[in-house]
């Protein structure tokens, strides 16, 4: 008997590769605003997968039903053990698109966590490469982003997928600790920044991301995996080198990524308040 395949909620986009998803709308005008964003894109937590991200990019469809609405996953195999060329076959389909962006189009970053810092910088790291200028960010969303590269908090983001079960969580545990405590090992033993710590770096680097592009960060906390106070050092370094940040939403007992689901209202608000700025 064949399995019965679980709705991810993306059902009416295109899956460009097994994680690449676009959505190309059927209007061309926008019911909230007549200067919509022309390119979405939602670069999802470590290990997120479609479902919990469909709810962002209906949302999305909803407030700016002209535009197009990228969705992009991010595994913890992608961040800590995919080589360069790999990760870069992840994402070309996107590059693709954002090559071909005309000149006054306008792009909504929205990315989450540590995963979804370290594919929207490898990013605008490819764009930058090819075409010689910082990606063409209109305005971003940093929800739950960036943090530190610490044990216990990777090890805690690299378990929360585990089974349930004694046998599934003991030998993930087992598993997860071996190999991160290489990980790190070896990226200080090489005297090179890991993969969170360079996506942290590029996430305030203006050659990169358009210094012109105001932002707000999302956070909480409550969040086990990144800290406030990481967050908020961010947005301060970011407020130095000239970035302009809108809005510092701080919630109080949301967590990780979950600051939708706790506020709805404020937290959509807080978005159509940042593109409000630049449309």
């Amino acid at each position: 008997m064949s399995q019965v395949k679980k709705p991810t909620g993306l059902e009416h986009f295109s899956r460009l590769n097994p994680a690449i998803f676009l959505h190309e709308p059927t209007t061309t005008s926008s019911t909230s605003s007549t200067h919509a964003p022309d390119l979405i894109i939602i670069a999802g937590w470590m290990d997120a997968t479609p479902r919990p991200l469909s709810k962002y990019a209906s949302r999305y469809e909803k407030l700016y039903p002209s535009a197009r609405i990228i969705v992009i996953l991010t595994s913890a195999i992608d961040s800590a053990l995919r080589t360069a060329s790999t990760n870069y076959n992840r994402v070309r389909p996107v590059l693709d698109i954002l090559y071909a962006l005309p000149a006054n189009g306008k792009l909504l970053l929205h990315f989450f966590s540590n995963g979804g810092t370290y594919t929207s910088t490898m990013i605008a790291r490819h764009y930058q490469e090819k075409m010689g200028k910082p990606l063409p960010v209109t305005a971003m969303v940093l929800d739950s982003c960036p943090g530190h590269a610490t044990y216990e908090a990777t090890y805690q983001a690299f378990t929360v997928g585990l089974p349930k079960t004694f046998i599934g969580q003991t030998i993930g545990a087992l598993f997860f600790r071996l190999a991160l405590f290489l990980y790190f090992g070896g990226y200080m033993v090489i005297g090179v920044e890991n993969a969170v710590e360079r996506a942290r770096r590029e996430a305030n680097d203006k050659t990169l991301l358009d210094i012109d592009a105001p932002r707000i960060y999302v956070y909480s906390v409550a969040d086990k995996f990144v800290t406030w106070q990481d967050v908020e050092k961010h947005a301060k370094e970011a407020r130095e080198i000239g970035y302009t940040v809108e809005s510092m939403e701080r919630y109080e007992d949301t967590p990780h990524a979950g600051h939708m689901i706790g506020d709805e209202k404020r937290y959509w608000a807080a978005v159509q308040k940042l593109w409000s700025t630049v449309s």
